[in-house]
């Protein structure tokens, strides 16, 4: 008689819910044993599902980039591309006060950083995890502007990107005060402005 195997106690998401708590409390130096004690559960419930610590929390900050995304492709909908530009920018804000755990996450990693001393087995999706938001940008630059030439793509990434985030990074681990979104709404527009004319 073939022996059963025992499901699987802890899923994926379980476990890395754990690595997102001990992530917003010690922050890239998690271990595996706190994860598995923020889990409740073994350590070899972790390396069941993940290999290796770096494959854990790889793991986290692309579930954390994708959760973070999914906003903005929400938002690109929101009405015309000038609009919708500095709404993604106000994204960073409100969504760093929402889920100020899921911020901490983003904060593990760069992409680019990250292809350089990546787990084999994620290596595509990291390489390939801003794909679609580089697409979204690209047709809101076009729409807004008439093309997404290199000038006008550049400052559709400082307005919704790099000034947001530059504006929200201090406060990471404490509220994002509101004059943060003000901050960001106003710089957003002006830097948006600048490729107009």
């Amino acid at each position: 008689m073939t022996p059963v195997a025992r499901p699987a106690k802890f899923t994926d998401d379980q476990v890395l819910d754990a690595a997102l708590a001990g992530v917003a409390r010690s922050g890239h130096a998690v271990t595996v044993t706190e994860v598995a004690g923020e889990l409740g559960g073994p350590v070899g419930s972790i390396y069941h599902r993940f290999s290796s610590r770096d494959v854990l929390l790889a793991s986290l900050w692309l579930r954390s980039v994708q959760r973070f995304q999914a906003g903005l492709f929400e938002l690109a909908a929101s009405g015309p591309a000038g609009t919708a530009l500095v709404e993604c920018a106000l994204h960073v804000p409100r969504y760093c006060r929402a889920h100020p755990d899921e911020a901490r996450a983003l904060t593990l990693f760069r992409q680019t950083r990250l292809l350089d001393d990546c787990p084999a087995e994620l290596e595509d999706q990291v390489a390939h995890v801003n794909d679609d938001l580089l697409a979204l940008t690209r047709r809101l630059t076009r729409e807004r502007y008439g093309r997404a030439d290199r000038r006008h793509t550049e400052l559709v990434g400082l307005a919704t990107r790099v000034a947001p985030y530059g504006l929200v990074r201090p406060h990471l681990g404490r509220a994002v005060p509101k004059v943060v979104d003000e901050a960001v709404e106003a710089s957003a527009t002006a830097i948006l402005a600048c490729g107009d004319g």
